[in-house]
């Protein structure tokens, strides 16, 4: 079943936060068997970052199963982050890889958020294969990448995130140029200023 089919006074299986995860609910510690056992209290703080504070869940023993409604996820401030649902990140290597997943901007103002190529030294040529969606938004800068002069940084689409909130977006790196070549995130609140890497 489902993370969201689950009622607040049901406890939780193996298999239960494992969606939670995949949904973006919680982000992972150390990877989640597969099985329809329940959980308990020390399962669930070793497998996802939760808030550990809450009094439902604090007040429990190490063994005592946990209830849904004693599992929330700790609530990161001015950072954005990406929780995979599919695909590795960052991206790299000479073939072409997607990942998709959930973006969120925990900011209290609007972020911008980009994609950076590192181009492995190289300093010369273009890469028009890569792309970055975020649904529901639409890019404001679409155009093929040319390296800069030091051929580390290249700048792809710009999307802006509105204050805490989410989003799902996927990501692909179809250059299919090795040597060290990677694609990630980025994001700032003003472009061309200090970018923070996700």
């Amino acid at each position: 079943m489902s993370w969201a089919g689950i009622a607040a006074n049901q406890t939780v299986t193996f298999n239960n936060l494992q969606d939670a995860v995949n949904t973006g609910v919680f982000t992972l510690k150390n990877g989640i068997p597969v099985s329809q056992e329940c959980i308990t209290k020390t399962d669930a703080n070793y497998f996802v970052n939760i808030n550990t504070s809450i009094g439902s869940y604090a007040s429990k023993s190490a063994g005592q199963l946990v209830y849904k409604a004693d599992l929330v996820a700790p609530s990161p401030t001015n950072t954005v982050t990406y929780v995979p649902s599919s695909g590795l990140y960052p991206l790299s290597g000479n073939v072409s890889v997607s990942t998709s997943g959930v973006i969120t901007n925990y900011f209290s103002t609007s972020m911008l958020v980009l994609i950076v190529f590192n181009s492995a030294g190289l300093s010369s040529g273009t890469v028009n294969n890569d792309s970055m969606v975020i649904v529901p938004l639409s890019p404001q800068v679409i155009s093929g990448q040319s390296f800069g002069s030091t051929g580390q940084l290249v700048y792809g689409g710009q999307y802006t995130l509105a204050a805490n909130t989410s989003y799902n977006i996927t990501l692909t790196k179809g250059d299919l140029l090795g040597g060290g070549s990677t694609l990630r995130f980025y994001y700032s609140n003003i472009f061309g200023g200090g970018i923070t890497m996700i």
